[in-house]
């Protein structure tokens, strides 16, 4: 079932904490039907259970300055131990899956061209190794959501949403968290003359996870460490030329394909 994100109707204190909290008038609730339980036990089973298989959609605005913000979408998706970003502007989908708890695996795929690039679990690119499962699964990762500050909650169950900030002398951040879920519903990051804004569309549980990602299983693989071994296929050659095999599954492309960063991993 597709739950939709709907504009909240407190508007008014926000102008007061605008510095410390989201914006109420920002901040969104999930429209749903979800089965109304009995205990907040019954509760929290059923969102966990939604967190580990659905879909998000994210609306991501960059601004710098007084210019006009430019916007990309990207869609979480997260099926058992695998977790994906798609960015379906510029035909780009990452996955990250979880090995024997320990170790992830990622891999980039080429949907325009049904093609990917393995790299294997716990492998070095470029002097990283990639560590955290929990920025790839939540868009944010729990170091960092251990270093907010929580300053209200509201809501219950499945739509609980927590407002956190934090500010250090370059940063300043406000997250409205749907902890139960483990999704962002709004993240402001404001860096230097910068303001990046992630927006929770819409979440959607229902949507055929296992298709989408055998569907990709199928495309031709390519390892990573076989590339350079390669000169003769064209398109390897173009993806390297445009920077899309160096930068290692890092996540985080605008509608043209240039890289916006590394997400928050503080």
């Amino acid at each position: 079932m597709k739950y939709l994100v709907l504009p909240s109707l407190a508007l008014a204190t926000y102008v007061i904490s605008a510095l410390l909290t989201i914006a109420p008038s920002h901040a969104t609730s999930v429209s749903t039907d979800l089965d109304t339980h009995s205990s907040n036990l019954d509760i929290h089973t059923k969102c966990e259970l939604e967190a580990g298989n659905l879909k998000a959609d994210y609306t991501v605005t960059t601004r710098r300055g007084f210019t006009p913000g430019n916007s990309t979408e990207i869609s979480l998706l997260r099926y058992n131990n695998t977790v994906a970003h798609q960015y379906p502007q510029v035909g780009i989908t990452e996955t990250w899956t979880m090995v024997r708890n320990k170790l992830i695996k990622p891999v980039r795929y080429f949907d325009k061209h049904e093609r990917a690039i393995e790299y294997q679990p716990g492998e070095s690119i470029h002097g990283r190794v990639e560590k955290d499962f929990s920025f790839r699964y939540q868009l944010i990762s729990n170091t960092l959501l251990n270093k907010m500050t929580l300053e209200r909650s509201e809501g219950k169950g499945c739509m609980r949403i927590e407002y956190l900030t934090y500010q250090n002398s370059k940063v300043d951040m406000t997250l409205a968290w749907l902890p139960e879920l483990k999704l962002i519903q709004q993240f402001r990051v404001n860096e230097k003359n910068t303001t990046r804004e992630w927006s929770l569309v819409s979440v959607d549980d229902n949507v055929n996870l296992e298709a989408f990602f055998e569907s990709r299983d199928k495309y031709k693989a390519t390892d990573y460490a076989d590339i350079g071994d390669d000169h003769t296929d064209p398109f390897l050659t173009n993806m390297v030329n445009q920077g899309f095999i160096e930068a290692g599954a890092s996540g985080f492309y605008d509608q043209n394909g240039n890289a916006i960063g590394e997400g928050h991993r503080h």
